[in-house]
């Protein structure tokens, strides 16, 4: 797991750091399948690739995160970048986002972050999706940085493999506990956004745990403990089922 960075507004004293999720936390949808129709657009994989990838999608912004859409999350991201240079990833991750994920930002979460800065705390993404996606990310919404799964690269070129472990559930804890020690940042007074119960690890490491777009699980949490719950505007067609279903499950 690679630490990708850019500017943001030091804070006086001791930092405060707001961590993101991204996918249905930051942004609607999966951002590694948004990546892979703009990597067939341009060329850089076949139409086969996609197909999942569009059924995928589907699902996660109804339904959230599950363990098997984490896997091939994880399978898919491999399997787009095995064979590729960093460039071409590049190139295809700036077009991606440009054309199809800043469209689908939430502009209220933004919103929030952006006060967030503007009060001098540094705003970091964390997510499942490659580090080098999430950076661009970061970079154009001018936030302080981002952390994502690192993919190995031998001789310039994607190998296909996982450097290191995938971003999410108690790893991605472990990268915020990491990089809240490097900078010196007090956790108690930090802030965490999630959408999904598989973060319950990083929302309970922080002193200000916030709810996106909560999953049933994280709804029925978050309800249960009081955590605020943010249902961001365009949400609302989904925010009715996924607090019945949390409701169900309680």
């Amino acid at each position: 797991m690679k630490t990708v960075t850019s500017k943001s507004k030091k804070s006086s004293g001791s930092p405060v750091v707001v961590f993101v999720d991204v996918d249905n936390t930051l942004v609607r949808g999966a951002s590694i399948y948004m990546f892979a129709i703009e990597a067939w657009k341009s060329g850089f994989i076949r139409w086969h690739h996609v197909i999942p990838a569009l059924f995928h999608q589907r699902s996660f912004i109804k339904q959230g995160e599950t363990t098997k859409r984490v896997k091939s999350t994880r399978e898919r991201a491999q399997a787009l970048a095995a064979g590729h240079s960093l460039a071409d990833f590049i190139q295809v991750g700036e077009s991606a986002w440009r054309r199809s994920i800043a469209p689908k930002v939430f502009p209220d979460v933004l919103s929030e972050l952006r006060n967030h800065m503007d009060a001098g705390r540094q705003v970091w993404l964390l997510t499942a999706s490659p580090d080098v996606l999430a950076g661009i990310i970061a970079r154009d919404l001018r936030l302080s940085g981002a952390l994502g799964t690192t993919l190995e690269i031998q001789d310039g070129r994607f190998t296909g493999e996982i450097e290191g472990e995938l971003v999410h559930g108690p790893i991605k804890a472990k990268a915020a506990k990491d990089l809240a020690e490097s900078l010196g940042a007090n956790l108690t007074e930090c802030y965490a956004y999630s959408d999904s119960v598989a973060d319950v690890p990083l929302l309970e490491l922080v002193g200000n745990p916030v709810a996106v777009n909560p999953d049933p699980g994280l709804l029925a949490l978050a309800t249960e403990r009081g955590w605020p719950i943010l249902w961001p505007e365009g949400t609302g067609r989904h925010e009715k089922s996924r607090t019945k279903k949390g409701r169900e499950k309680r």
